[in-house]
């Protein structure tokens, strides 16, 4: 099962006695599934990874088995292995 690992900024979205630190076990073929079941897991996480079009937020950052993901828009259409490892971390800006 993929696995997803949030960063402690998001961390804090998940329920109460939730592991923080070691990530949880998602069902999915794609980042979209993985995500959702992300989403059931812990569904205050939603608005503040994705949009009101599903694409994820400017401000996060995905890695998948540690390469940067680069289509924020299509989550569809990204695939991910059976034992994917999933990054989610609040992306820095500014100048």
């Amino acid at each position: 099962m993929p696995k997803i690992v949030l960063a402690s900024a998001l961390a804090r979205w998940l329920p109460a006695g939730a592991d923080r630190d070691g990530g949880f076990l998602v069902d999915g073929q794609t980042l979209h599934d993985a995500l959702e079941a992300a989403f059931r897991h812990s569904p205050s996480l939603r608005g503040y990874v994705v949009d009101e079009h599903g694409a994820l937020r400017h401000h996060i950052a995905v890695f998948i088995d540690g390469q940067a993901l680069r289509d924020k828009t299509n989550l569809h259409a990204t695939a991910i292995a059976a034992d994917a490892e999933i990054y989610l971390l609040q992306a820095l800006s500014g100048g």
